[in-house]
């Protein structure tokens, strides 16, 4: 090789690192968009899904003291009932009017004989103790009128009535079903008392707690949110659903509109945190964990950070990250440590 080609060799060599270090500051840049890391105050939620219900503690079973009949029904299932309003007529079975008559016959029998002994007693033709068994004679037979008389044995037929506002959630009888002492009619839930339970995933149970605020919306419609806390938290899967019961109760207005059966959304809000937060888009992750890009002095510098929780498309970081940070929220897929950016606010200027 003759002494000028080596020159341009040598001179080459020289310049190629040179070369090499200009050309990112030429290189396209990637056009990104950033917003500032910020305090914020998060909440953690979990949503779960429930059914209205009517409060179990506010069920009311009407049932018959005596056999009977129903004649009359003037209610159908899920119906609403205001108080007083009529429900149903049962008439008294035979027999009870029987018993009632029979027992009545007891008691004048039982005041005849008493005062047969008392007037032998005073003519000394009777003993104290006939005396005292003829008193309790009258004394059982009024006892015995007197529960029959309870029962309604007494009376052809009774007309059964709503003590207050309800629903009627459960019904047994049709008219002309013949019903036995004891036998359940029909079951009426108040209105203004309802339980919401809700299902839990078994590995949620531990961090909900009675007290805890949780949030109401239904499902199908667009009726306000409610708010209301955490009554109960069960121990056991229910069979049913294969999670874990969570029930809210509401009374007043708020269980007023609510229709038993009707399917509710509910955010369980189990803590707030005042901490660092990004935008939800500005962490990735990898095989070395989360990080985000941020913006210094024109390049996209890489960031390692710790997730935490999450709200309203906004996630907790911790790091060396620090507030007011620009932290690039699109276009952080195409970056790498180092390169250079240009951010979408300056390109539009």
């Amino acid at each position: 090789m003759n002494r000028p080609l080596r020159r341009l060799v040598a001179l080459a060599a020289c310049l190629l690192p040179l070369l090499a270090a200009a050309a990112p500051a030429n290189a396209p840049r990637v056009q990104v968009t950033t917003a500032p890391a910020a305090l914020r105050t998060l909440a953690e939620d979990i949503t779960v899904y429930g059914k209205v219900e009517p409060d179990p503690e506010r069920l009311r079973a009407l049932t018959t003291l005596r056999p009977g009949e129903i004649t009359r029904l003037w209610v159908g299932l899920g119906q609403r009932v205001a108080a007083g309003q009529r429900l149903l007529e049962i008439a008294t079975a035979p027999q009870s009017r029987m018993a009632y008559a029979q027992a009545q016959g007891k008691v004048a029998s039982a005041r005849i004989q008493l005062q047969q002994n008392e007037d032998l007693f005073k003519q000394q033709l009777s003993t104290r103790g006939d005396l005292a068994n003829a008193r309790q004679a009258l004394a059982n037979a009024k006892a015995e009128l007197k529960a029959l008389a309870r029962q309604g044995a007494g009376m052809s037929s009774d007309v059964l009535r709503a003590t207050e506002a309800a629903v009627v959630t459960q019904l047994d009888v049709a008219p002309g079903a013949q019903v036995q002492a004891g036998q359940p009619l029909l079951m009426l839930g108040a209105q203004r008392h309802v339980w919401v339970r809700m299902g839990l995933e078994p590995e949620e149970v531990a961090r909900v707690r009675a007290g805890m605020p949780v949030r109401l919306q239904p499902v199908f419609g667009h009726d306000g949110a409610i708010a209301a806390q955490i009554a109960q938290v069960h121990a056991v899967i229910n069979p049913a659903t294969h999670l874990v019961d969570a029930v809210v109760r509401l009374e007043g207005d708020a269980a007023a509109g609510l229709v038993p059966g009707s399917w509710m959304r509910g955010a369980i809000r189990l803590q707030t945190r005042r901490t660092l937060a990004v935008p939800r888009s500005a962490v990735l992750g990898d095989r070395a964990g989360s990080y985000v890009f941020v913006v210094v002095a024109g390049r996209a510098r890489r960031v390692a950070v710790r997730t935490g929780i999450e709200s309203d498309g906004l996630i907790a970081v911790s790091g060396r990250l620090a507030a007011g940070d620009m932290v690039v929220t699109a276009g952080n897929y195409e970056l790498s440590d180092g390169m250079p950016v240009r951010i979408a606010a300056e390109a539009a200027q």
